[in-house]
């Protein structure tokens, strides 16, 4: 199934991913990247540098949170924090 990520760091890329979940679409922003969306001490978790939304929801708040399953028509959005301070 060819899923679409909305970011605001790289664009729309658009993944081509079988039995496609939350977690692979990240795994596959990531090596686009090649710079890890989620944390590698806690593979359920992404850094808190993003949020990660599915359908406008905070990917912690649905059920099955990075684990979740998309379907044909589901809206990824990733997005990069940017904190400034002085």
């Amino acid at each position: 199934m060819k899923i679409k990520v909305k970011t605001n760091f790289c664009g729309e890329p658009e993944f081509d991913v079988e039995m496609p979940t939350l977690r692979k679409v990240l795994v596959e922003l990531s090596k686009m990247m090649k710079s890890s969306i989620l944390n590698p001490s806690n593979w359920g978790e992404s850094l808190g540098d993003f949020k990660v939304y599915l359908n406008s929801v905070e990917y912690e708040n649905l059920l099955h949170g990075i684990d979740t399953e998309l379907s044909d028509g589901d809206k990824v959005e990733v997005n990069l924090v940017i904190l400034a301070g002085g």
